[in-house]
């Protein structure tokens, strides 16, 4: 399963969301060596930033950055419109029992695609969990009622968010009994059985409109067009000391970590005129 899958509580204010991913999964980590709890913290967010994409109008591009002063500097997730996900954390070995984020903040970043319509939310972390920090940046920047479930294993990450609409004021003893069947999920049933048999087993005191599945795939969009731009924002004259020193330019991916070279001639190429002599010979 590579899915997300949108439902709705009939009759009530109560909207949800549940993510499977698994070959996907596997591509995101493919050419990563992550410890354990890094790993761990990286899937959460790959799953939450979906499930987050997918409650949007329109499902724009979406963006969750942690950054703190722990062992994870950065952790970065991003999903397409077309629901393409990627992620990449900057770490540093952890002293014993130190917390992976420390204090930092959570910042949620929103492109719509339309000119001046991009939005950003940043709120400090409040947890060393991170579905608690989400579910904090909704009631405050957002002030909308959410419950997220988010779960991990070398072979899968699923994710069961729950959430409470707005002008539904009178729904809150709903979703307090809708959440509290999410007691009883474990990870077999949240990451194996399909959502039509596990919703309704689960939520089985309430009437479920589950939407069509979508599906969600890797994508790392290190495109011959996209490092052409970076290749295009890094000083001339530096370029030509590397071209010198060593005869092509190197990038690394820091999402699949792959390792992109330019000679002199490629680099020509992409800068033209803008070169520096030094290496046009």
């Amino acid at each position: 399963m590579n899915e997300v899958q949108n439902f709705l509580f009939e009759g009530l204010g109560i909207r949800g969301s549940i993510i499977r991913l698994k070959e996907t999964w596997r591509q995101v980590i493919a050419q990563h060596e992550y410890p354990q709890d890094i790993l761990q913290l990286l899937g959460e967010s790959v799953a939450a930033t979906v499930l987050l994409a997918t409650g949007l109008r329109d499902t724009p591009k979406l963006s969750l950055q942690l950054q703190g002063d722990g062992p994870v500097k950065l952790l970065l997730t991003q999903c397409s419109g077309e629901l393409k996900v990627r992620g990449m954390v900057q770490w540093r070995e952890a002293v014993q029992d130190e917390p992976l984020l420390g204090q930092g903040s959570l910042t949620v970043n929103i492109d719509t695609g339309e000119e001046g319509r991009t939005f950003q939310g940043i709120v400090p972390l409040v947890s060393t969990k991170l579905d608690a920090c989400l579910e904090a940046y909704f009631q405050q920047s957002e002030q909308l009622t959410t419950h997220l479930t988010l779960m991990v294993t070398e072979t899968c990450i699923a994710g069961l968010l729950l959430q409470k609409l707005p002008s539904n004021d009178e729904s809150d003893e709903m979703f307090d009994a809708a959440l509290a069947h999410t007691a009883q999920l474990c990870t077999t049933g949240l990451s194996e059985l399909p959502a039509d048999h596990l919703l309704p087993r689960l939520f089985h005191d309430f009437t479920i409109r589950l939407f069509e599945a979508r599906p969600v795939s890797h994508d790392c969009r290190c495109t011959p067009n996209h490092l052409a731009e970076i290749v295009r924002m890094l000083n001339p004259d530096e370029i030509a000391s590397i071209i010198e020193d060593t005869g092509q330019v190197e990038l690394t991916c820091e999402f699949c970590n792959r390792i992109f070279s330019f000679d002199a001639t490629e680099i020509r190429k992409i800068l033209g005129s803008e070169i520096p002599d030094l290496i046009m010979h």
